[in-house]
């Protein structure tokens, strides 16, 4: 299926003159085919003004030039591209390029700054939240942004209907918003809660002229208008998708956005196996491609490419708050009631051996879902459960399992089996992890299913282990993970089905702690709690990011933004055209090229 992006009409064009008009104010307009506008109207004058007046992304590049194509690995196939619908990192990136919120986290100060909100302010109380739509803000349709697509997003969200529950658990604070005028709208907070004005400031403008009288739910590849730098292009299912950069993006006045989002098109190209992907890089399919395997980076990335600096190999260390991963364990399942069956079931997990003989001691063993709280990421309040098969049987045998004759656990005349849903085609950890549940008596297998399909299965709680790698926040908000009233909820990220009264307790005492530090406090309570409920069996994490990348791209001056990791490649990275002829010649050539830095931190 392709969808192709609809031509703007002269209007459109007409009405953004503004936009080139700026961009030959500050850094020249690179585009080709574009129109440029010898003057503006006494109206667009004032609001370049005001613009100017603006920062600057410290993370951006000012030798940044315009164009070229980006081509990525977009790893499995995705059910939606819409993120308010498929909750998942990849949607998260391709969504937050077609639509905008109000207000954004700074890229490098923890302060906010206006995306679709040119103003804002505050009430006394710190309930009511009003913001000024940029009055040149316009829909890919060249309809200008409103108040009323704003409340329109809270409306899509908070409908039962809708596959959204996980929006819900925030915006149910709020009452429904208020618009002032046709740029105005209001947020009013039904109670007190530190991330009010955050969540406020993330709610995004859809544009309720096309989408009003649609079935949201089935907005998975059709995005016909859109506010964001890029609009969708083609998508071939299984295959690829393909983005475009729009010249008539009404954010490029501002100052904030200059020097981004630099690629004329972004393509992501699907395969599942992470080898066939690396092989594909090598062969120039791929520009970048970020490593999570440590076998892979110690193992298949010192090829020739690498050694003639044809393909750049690094190490980059920044901020980025660390989550967690681990399998996470439904408790709603009867034979995973006991906390002791839980806790054999991480002392079955040889941690210590797969970091060290399948990934090379690259990541730091996990004990506390909220690691960098903690010196050396570990909580020195909570026990560290290492691999202990005996203490294993010794908790399942208290919990009542007997093995049976044919050699598996069996209690009240049923067997001890379990499950592991998958999309992955990696196996070894997880085998590993099965013999030596098979050796206590637990029959244990691996349901490998599609992305889409597992994806659909945890959304209706349909597991019994899943392996999922967290993410984390730099204003970090534990209810939607943690909080029972989320979860039963259909498409919740309360994937274990947390219950407990005192995590409860807790996560309700933060909601109204407006002090960071003690925020924190208290998250290391919910910490320790959640370490003697065990929702999850932990795994690993690393402190840094890996990645390959062509020899033929600017970057910032610290490849990444300050606190995130290779997503931040679209934002932020071009193609260098003396790099680019320099590589080029190299492979034609067959010189080598000097050699980039191996290990890239980030410094304040």
């Amino acid at each position: 299926m392709a969808i192709l992006k609809k031509k703007a009409k002269k209007g459109i064009l007409q009405n953004l003159s503004l936009l080139c008009l700026l961009c030959l104010l500050c850094a020249g307009c690179t585009d080709k085919g574009e129109e440029k506008a010898d003057t503006a109207s006494l109206e667009e004058t004032a609001i370049v003004a005001i613009e100017e007046r603006g920062e600057f992304d410290p993370i951006a590049n000012p030798k940044a030039v315009k164009g070229g194509t980006y081509t990525t690995w977009g790893s499995s196939f995705p059910k939606s591209l819409n993120v308010f619908l498929d909750s998942n990192s990849f949607s998260a990136e391709v969504t937050g390029m077609f639509f905008e919120p109000l207000v954004s986290l700074h890229t490098t100060k923890n302060e906010p700054v206006g995306i679709l909100a040119e103003s804002w302010t505050v009430s006394p109380d710190k309930k009511t939240f009003t913001f000024k739509i940029h009055p040149v803000a316009r829909w890919s349709d060249g309809k200008p942004v409103t108040a009323e697509d704003v409340q329109f997003y809270y409306d899509v969200m908070m409908n039962p209907k809708n596959m959204t529950s996980i929006y819900r658990v925030s915006l149910k604070r709020f009452d429904r918003p208020k618009i002032i005028d046709t740029q105005t709208i209001e947020i009013s907070a039904k109670e007190i809660h530190w991330k009010n004005f955050w969540d406020a400031c993330g709610m995004v403008a859809l544009p309720k002229h096309v989408w009003k009288d649609v079935d949201f739910n089935k907005q998975n590849f059709a995005f016909p208008v859109v506010s964001g730098p890029y609009s969708l292009k083609e998508v071939k299912k299984n295959r690829y998708i393909v983005l475009e950069r729009r010249p008539d993006w009404w954010g490029r006045i501002k100052r904030y956005n200059q020097y981004k989002y630099n690629f004329d098109y972004i393509k992501y190209k699907f395969m599942e196996d992470r080898n066939k992907a690396l092989e594909a890089f090598k062969k120039g399919e791929f520009d970048a491609y970020a490593i999570y395997t440590s076998s892979i980076w110690a193992k298949k990335t010192d090829f020739e490419q690498v050694k003639k600096g044809w393909v750049v190999k690094q190490r980059v260390y920044n901020r980025e708050p660390k989550g967690f991963q681990g399998f996470a364990i439904n408790l709603r399942r009867p034979l995973f009631q006991d906390v002791r069956v839980r806790e054999a079931l991480c002392h079955l997990l040889n941690r210590e051996s797969m970091n060290e003989k399948l990934m090379f001691n690259e990541y730091f063993l996990l004990n506390s879902y909220y690691p960098d709280l903690f010196p050396d990421n570990v909580n020195p309040a909570v026990p560290f459960r290492t691999y202990n098969p005996e203490k294993a049987r010794a908790l399942l045998h208290d919990a009542g399992w007997r093995v049976g004759s044919d050699g598996f656990l069996q209690k009240d005349g049923k067997t001890f089996e379990i499950s592991f849903l998958t999309y992955s085609v990696d196996h070894r950890h997880l085998n590993i992890y099965l013999e030596d549940m098979k050796k206590v008596g637990i029959k244990a297998r691996i349901e490998q299913l599609s992305m889409s399909s597992v994806r659909k299965r945890l959304d209706n709680h349909e597991f019994d282990l899943y392996w999922i790698n967290w993410g984390a926040s730099r204003l970090r908000d534990p209810e939607s993970l943690w909080h029972s009233s989320t979860a039963d909820q259909i498409a919740t990220n309360n994937i274990s089905g947390v219950k407990d009264s005192k995590v409860d307790q807790l996560t309700d005492a933060q909601k109204t702690e407006m002090s960071l530090d003690r925020r924190n406090d208290i998250l290391k309570k919910i910490d320790k709690r959640l370490n003697e409920i065990i929702p999850y069996v932990f795994l690993w994490q690393a402190d840094h990011n890996r990645i390959l990348y062509w020899n033929r791209f600017g970057t910032p001056a610290y490849v990444f933004d300050k606190f995130s990791r290779e997503d931040s490649i679209i934002a932020y990275w071009w193609i260098d055209p003396n790099k680019d002829r320099a590589l080029k010649e190299a492979i034609k050539n067959n010189t080598p090229l000097p050699q980039e830095p191996e290990v890239v931190r980030y410094r304040d």
